[in-house]
């Protein structure tokens, strides 16, 4: 009878020995990432009919109440799968509450729009928003989520700076935060043991935050795979704090299998475990991850994210280039030296060939997207120097024109109370209001040909020398300058443009019509000609 006991205890102890060790083996869960991978257009379809089901249901929603929380839910299945839909439900929701007049509901609209900004890395918007939101109303869960939303805005502007003194402070803003969250939320529950594993990173305490994490995942749902994702994501962290990039793979992996089973696209886990794999050799895995990370953000369309991966990328598709071709050097010098498995030797080569072309096919397409990321990068920094010009000019012309409402209303309320009412009449004119157009129109003229000084020579350019036409002075422009000065803004929809000039929609299209039919250029090129200014 013993011996039988030792026999069966033989066969089964490596069954129980693998199973064990299958927690912590980097090769185990990489092969289970990889079959995930494999079945990702399977969960990305649950989401999707998730989806369409609250979208159909919004539809026939005739309840403004009912039409509020499924445009919510909506925003809670795109928040981390697309940031344009997000922040499209997101802006929905805030419409609906407000036309209810729901002081809470507004401020829960304004934390998720703030959060899909966050998300896409639209940092200065994100905190506009979260400083718009009334702290009258934060109580609750809205307080809750409103500290969430400043811990992480202020992280991701330290993580965008990423520059002394600016790291530290901004830092110290989202531990304060967090810490608060820390404190409005019930001790010993999986959120509070969330928030405290975030604050122990951060005070380099890894040891202690792998256990408040350990606590979280033993708390939550095992149904929540946004939760897991971000834990595991969190764990892998404080192990590669601890020179302990192993347990570091393995944790980033089972993240990214959450992340894909849930179909999210906001994603870190697997574009960071794309560089711990590359360095240790695992050229073609690391190449698959990062595109599909790359792939992923580009749906999701967060910023910050494409210039992080784009930064990698190059790299491992060079190294990735270079061993294979390394591989096909071996095989030639090999040629000469076994000649009879000739035969052998050309089909090898044939097959290395074969991806080598693939490789060249892979790097010329990582070149174009390398140049489109150039020309977007270009596109935002000239976005945000022009940004940067109105915002300064409109805080002065503000304050400008208060100073003079300020001075208008005291000569009205004189005259009133001395009765001066056709002098009060006088005051009124509609003159003063044109004069303060004109002044809007000087402002808007003079900051524009600071950003764009070459704007009317090149426009110009577009004319036969008898149709060009100069401004009466060197920090103005001619009205049909002004109409294509926006339109270089990114201002093209022509209401808006008759608004801001005091025109009508059909007096803006008619001065566009006549001005392209002047160009020497084709109609349809030519706005197209102004945006290359």
């Amino acid at each position: 009878m013993k011996h039988i006991i030792y026999c069966v205890l033989f066969l089964f102890l490596p069954l129980f020995s693998s199973e064990c060790l299958a927690g912590n083996d980097e090769d185990y869960w990489l092969e289970r990432l990889d079959k995930s991978l494999d079945q990702r257009d399977v969960f990305e379809q649950k989401k999707l009919s998730r989806i369409d089901k609250l979208r159909r249901q919004l539809d026939i929603a005739d309840s403004t109440t009912q039409g509020y929380e499924l445009a919510y839910s909506l925003y809670n299945e795109y928040k981390s799968y697309c940031y344009d839909s997000a922040r499209h439900y997101a802006y929905d929701c805030l419409d609906r509450a407000m036309a209810q007049q729901r002081p809470d509901r507004i401020v829960e609209s304004q934390n998720a729009i703030a959060f899909s900004l966050i998300s896409a890395g639209i940092l200065s918007e994100a905190r506009d928003v979260l400083g718009s939101i009334n702290h009258e109303y934060l109580t609750g869960q809205l307080l809750s989520d409103y500290y969430e939303q400043q811990g992480r805005l202020w992280r991701s502007m330290a993580d965008y700076v990423h520059e002394e003194p600016f790291y530290t402070k901004y830092i110290t803003l989202s531990n304060a935060y967090l810490d608060s969250l820390r404190e409005i939320t019930p001790q010993g529950t999986a959120l509070w043991w969330s928030f405290t594993g975030s604050l122990q990173m951060r005070d380099h305490k890894y040891d202690d935050a792998l256990f408040s994490f350990d606590k979280v995942l033993q708390m939550s749902d095992s149904t929540d795979l946004h939760i897991k994702a971000m834990t595991y994501a969190e764990m892998a962290w404080a192990y590669i704090w601890k020179n302990d990039e192993d347990h570091a793979i393995v944790k980033f992996a089972q993240s990214a299998i959450a992340d894909n089973e849930s179909a999210t696209r906001e994603i870190t886990a697997l574009y960071h475990l794309s560089r711990l794999i590359y360095r240790r050799g695992d050229y073609e895995r690391a190449s698959r991850y990062v595109h599909q990370a790359l792939e992923d953000v580009n749906f999701y369309n967060s910023r910050l994210r494409k210039v992080e991966i784009n930064d990698i990328l190059p790299i491992i598709e060079q190294d990735r280039y270079d061993a294979v071709r390394s591989q096909r050097n071996w095989l030639f010098a090999t040629t000469a030296l076994f000649i009879l498995l000739l035969l052998g030797i050309l089909w090898s080569y044939w097959f290395i060939h074969r991806k080598n072309k693939k490789l060249t096919e892979a790097r010329a397409e990582i070149a174009a997207r390398a140049e489109e990321l150039q020309v977007a990068n270009n596109r935002l920094m000239e976005a945000d120097k022009i940004k940067t010009a109105y915002i300064g000019r409109s805080f002065y012309s503000n304050a400008e024109f208060i100073e003079k409402l300020e001075k208008v209303y005291l000569a009205i309320d004189r005259k009133i109370t001395a009765k001066q009412y056709d002098d009060l009449r006088y005051t009124l004119k509609q003159s003063t209001l044109n004069s303060e157009r004109e002044s809007m129109y000087e402002s808007f003229d003079e900051t524009f040909l600071k950003l764009f000084p070459h704007f009317v020579e090149r426009f110009n350019l577009l004319f036969e020398e008898a149709d060009r036409k100069m401004p009466p002075n060197d920090h103005s422009l001619t009205s049909e300058m002004r109409i294509f000065a926006l339109i270089r803004l990114g201002i093209n929809d022509s209401e808006r443009i008759a608004k801001f000039l005091d025109y009508s929609v059909h007096t803006v299209n008619t001065y566009k019509t006549r001005i392209k039919n002047r160009s020497t250029a084709d109609n349809d090129k030519f706005e197209s000609l102004i945006m290359q200014i």
